[in-house]
């Protein structure tokens, strides 16, 4: 490969030092798509045919037409192209593969700085149904930022595996789980893309419907396949897939058109031998069924369905989905005949699509339809039901989404369907958890797990870690909370999960600072930031950037802290209020704070109650913290008292559950700065029982700390000892803990004490202006 650096559409490319980089920084890519695109750009200037690419990336010969769209496919998801579009990657029928795009070609370009790779570790995926979507991020608490939005996602992916249309049959308790692989088909430009992906996910359904065997679902394959794509074709490395996902059976299924139909041959393989199962037949979905049928040796599986053309239709959607294409999914439906548009299970799907794609009215309208129509399935109306649960919980509608929950759950009552009641009963104990019914989310997460172990759904498991981890967190239970992250976000790791991985290790970051474990939450969230740039939904990577820019002013890192707000905050009134909240806190941090006055105190606070996007992370209670401390350390008490006003005219909600904490704190600041210290001591004494009930060190410290300066300030010295104490354990890590022991130790003459005190702050300190003990 030539050493030359390329540049192409926002993007560069250095082949000597194998790195993609774009206006953000590095993208991941793996190897052999890295590969693809660095040959089909030096050979610009003409079409490269199939085995010529195949050879030059690969080295041999003995590669699948599906692992070659598999890679191709993420080279291009990499680069913002589609099969669609083809902006870059033109594909060239019964050939190959043309670089079409401009190509701007740089000699002896020096290499950016080396930034840790994340290709190796957790490998860009196809998007899987739903995945990531933003919602609301509204909670019962005000933890773990991206906790909802992780938490609506993983409620939601894998909505595809639910609909099948004959009845499920009881389980084969003696069965292990199957794992069913994309068809292999030739990519002739034409039936390959939903032929490799929906005709999968048809044998998949139809195994499951047919024998009551588990199947791993399509999302988990394509994610297992895109950390190691060569599984799909390398025997070996097929089992040790296999082996790694839960699995003791796998299906390969490789299809090509004749003169007069298809002919597909079935491959069924476990750990002793493969059998293989050939079937022809007019449409690509019955011959999958006619192979099926020799293999479980059930005719009737064979039996040509009622609405072929609407089963095909149906997989093509599906096949979009689990590309992540929504749009494509939409021109599907909306290309098909009106007869077939309007049959519910085509309905069902294009409603969701319009959901994912947040047209929440057309999607409402859609699912209230299906849901009362009188002649649908019942999984037709569950699904409808679950949407509206959907549209419900995006819409910060935690009792009308909880209510559809339920209803879903019901009309699925006594019915087999364990992926479908799995996803319910961990969408309910999310809204349980989010209207603050703990016990009853942990009841409903068992409920969950108890479906997808039966399903084989490892990944499903994983969410319900993750899951139960934002409850424990949600109610103080954070060492519990960040156990169940680690758990989580080990299984998303080891298949490349990217975008859960990302959001699991910031929520475990909340969860870290929230314990004043700063270092850990900073090396948590440099992890998820690190992968934000392969991430599709701009919410959420907005959230995981909240989060680090919380671990780095935990951690005094305020240049860099700086670089972040800079990158989200351009100061109008469009930008995302949190980080307007993250910019003030550095300048507070640094004593440079701009003059505040009543009216700078109204728009901030307006900004943060009817923010831009309503999933923003800002709260009204940590806008209060910061402008009552940077009004205060200006002097100007009557913008820090109108702050606090604003705080007690919103009143509580269950939403932002900091508020009472903060109204005690900033209430015993203005007290200590009127000279009240009767008043202030009080305050803060509540400010302190308030935290502490909700084990939220990173509240009560603080508040503690306050109450023992104001208190070493009053003379109060023995007082002082007996809050001091429970801050002794924290002087090491938090500043704040730190230099209110040493006022305290300086007061009382205690000088090793306070000599050790003073060289653990400068550390501390980092980046911070050096201050003395201000209420």
């Amino acid at each position: 490969m030539s050493a030359r650096h390329y540049r192409f559409g926002g993007f560069e490319l250095d082949a000597s030092s194998r790195t993609l980089r774009d206006a953000h920084g590095p993208v991941a890519l793996p190897l052999k798509s890295f590969d693809c695109l660095v040959y089909l750009i030096e050979q610009r200037e003409r079409a490269v045919g199939r085995d010529e690419l195949i050879s030059a990336v690969w080295g041999r010969a003995d590669v699948s037409d599906a692992l070659l769209g598999q890679t191709l496919a993420r080279a291009r998801r990499a680069i913002g192209d589609t099969g669609d579009e083809q902006r870059f990657i033109r594909t060239v029928a019964r050939f190959g593969y043309h670089w079409v795009a401009p190509v701007v070609v740089v000699e002896q370009v020096a290499p950016p700085a080396p930034e840790p790779a994340i290709a190796d570790t957790a490998r860009a995926l196809p998007a899987l149904p739903g995945e990531m979507r933003t919602p609301s991020t509204a909670r019962r608490r005000r933890v773990v930022p991206v906790g909802v939005a992780v938490a609506f996602a993983l409620a939601t992916a894998a909505l595809l595996v639910w609909w099948r249309m004959p009845p499920a049959m009881p389980e084969v308790a003696s069965a292990g789980a199957a794992l069913v692989l994309p068809v292999d088909v030739p990519d002739d430009g034409g039936d390959a893309r939903w032929i490799r992906f929906g005709a999968m996910d048809y044998l998949a359904s139809r195994l499951r419907e047919r024998s009551g065997r588990p199947v791993l679902p399509s999302e988990q394959v394509i994610a297992y396949l895109a950390r190691d794509g060569e599984a799909a074709v390398d025997p070996a490395r097929r089992r040790a897939l296999a082996l790694a996902a839960g699995a003791s059976l796998v299906l390969a299924a490789r299809m090509h058109r004749e003169a007069h139909g298809w002919t597909v041959e079935l491959d069924v393989e476990d750990s002793e031998r493969n059998v293989r199962h050939a079937a022809t037949a007019p449409t690509p979905l019955q011959a999958i069924d006619r192979a099926l049928a020799d293999w479980l040796g059930d005719p009737a599986i064979a039996e040509t369905p009622a609405r072929p053309t609407a089963l095909e239709l149906q997989q093509r959607i599906d096949a979009a989905f689990l590309e992540g294409d929504l749009r494509e999914a939409a021109a599907i439906a909306e290309a098909a005949p009106a007869d077939l548009q309007r049959l519910p299970e085509i309905a069902v799907r294009v409603a969701e699509v319009d959901e994912r794609s947040g047209r929440m009215e057309q999607a409402q309208r859609d699912f209230e339809r299906l849901a009362s129509a009188p002649d649908v399935s019942p999984l037709v109306h569950a699904r409808s039901l679950y949407g509206l649960c959907a549209v419900a919980f995006r819409r910060n509608e935690p009792e009308r989404a909880q209510a559809h929950c339920r209803a879903a759950l019901a009309a699925l009552d006594g019915r087999h369907e364990p992926l479908l009641l799995g996803r319910a009963y961990m969408m309910r104990g999310v809204i349980e958890d989010q209207l603050g019914r703990y016990e009853d989310a942990l009841s409903s997460f068992a409920r969950a797990r108890i479906e997808w172990q039966a399903a084989g759904n490892l990944p499903g498991e994983a969410s319900l870690d993750v899951n139960e981890g934002l409850a424990h967190a949600h109610h103080g239970r954070f060492a519990e909370a960040v156990a169940s992250f680690q758990r989580g976000a080990a299984v998303f790791e080891r298949f490349g999960v990217i975008d859960h991985l990302a959001s699991t290790l910031a929520a475990k970051s909340d969860a870290q600072r929230m314990m004043l474990d700063s270092d850990d939450a900073l090396a948590s969230s440099t992890k998820a930031w690190r992968l934000a740039p392969r991430m599709d939904d701009p919410r959420a990577v907005l959230a995981i950037a909240y989060t680090h820019a919380q671990a780095l002013l935990a951690n005094a890192r305020l240049d860099e802290l700086g670089r972040l707000v800079e990158r989200y905050d351009d100061g109008t009134p469009v930008a995302p209020p949190e980080f307007a909240l993250m910019r003030l806190a550095r300048d507070l941090a640094r004593g440079v704070v701009a003059p505040l006055s009543v009216g700078d105190v109204d728009r901030l606070v307006d900004r943060v109650l009817a923010p831009p996007d309503p999933s923003s992370d800002a709260r009204l209670s940590r806008t209060v913290d910061l402008l009552v401390a940077a009004a205060l350390a200006q002097g100007r008490r009557d913008v820090a008292a109108h702050a606090l006003q604003r705080l007690h005219d919103a009143g509580e909600t269950p939403l932002d559950a900091d508020r009472p904490f903060v109204a005690a704190f900033a209430s015993a600041r203005l007290a200590a700065a009127d000279g009240d210290a009767a008043a202030a001591d009080a305050g803060y004494a509540r400010a302190f029982d308030l935290a502490l009930a909700a084990s939220r060190a990173d509240e009560w410290v603080p508040a503690g700390a306050a109450r023992v300066a104001a208190l070493v300030r009053g003379g109060r010295l023995d007082a002082a000892r007996g809050v001091g104490g429970r801050l002794a354990a924290y002087a090491d890590r938090d500043l704040d803990a730190a230099e209110a022991l040493l006022a305290l130790y300086d007061a009382g003459g205690e000088t090793a004490a306070a000599a050790r005190l003073r060289e653990r702050i400068e550390v501390l300190r980092g980046q911070r202006l050096a201050a003395e003990h201000a209420p």
